[in-house]
């Protein structure tokens, strides 16, 4: 959310996925890291359109630690080799997560799971 509690989106590389979560990075100094930083909840999307189907999952943030964020920027294509203070590795716990099937008749299918599920 911007700092008007309005959505804020952008395109990132899901990093991988384990029990601490849903990963990604950014720079703690961009737009995307404070908003984190004054609100540390997001929403990520996953559209297939060949499929016709998308996963939406909405829940927490927080921040991995700077192990991982070091190995993390180290690991990005055209890393020289120097640190970059700022990159963050980040989590997304999961409170609800949503699949959606698309159907020719629009009468498409949905599937929702929110926290009684992740207990």
């Amino acid at each position: 959310m911007d700092g008007l509690g309005g959505p804020s989106s952008r395109m990132l590389i899901l990093k991988d996925l384990d029990d601490d979560g849903w990963h990604f990075a950014t720079s703690r100094a961009s737009r995307k890291g404070r908003e984190l930083a004054a609100n540390p909840q997001a929403a990520l999307n996953f559209y297939w359109q060949q499929q016709g189907r998308q996963i939406r999952v909405a829940g927490g943030v927080v921040e991995l630690s700077e192990a991982a964020s070091v190995s993390d920027w180290h690991a990005r294509p055209g890393a020289d080799g120097s640190d970059n203070a700022d990159w963050q590795l980040y989590a997304l716990r999961p409170r609800e997560i949503e699949f959606w099937q698309a159907r020719h008749d629009r009468r498409h299918i949905r599937h929702r799971f929110g926290p009684e599920s992740f207990s």
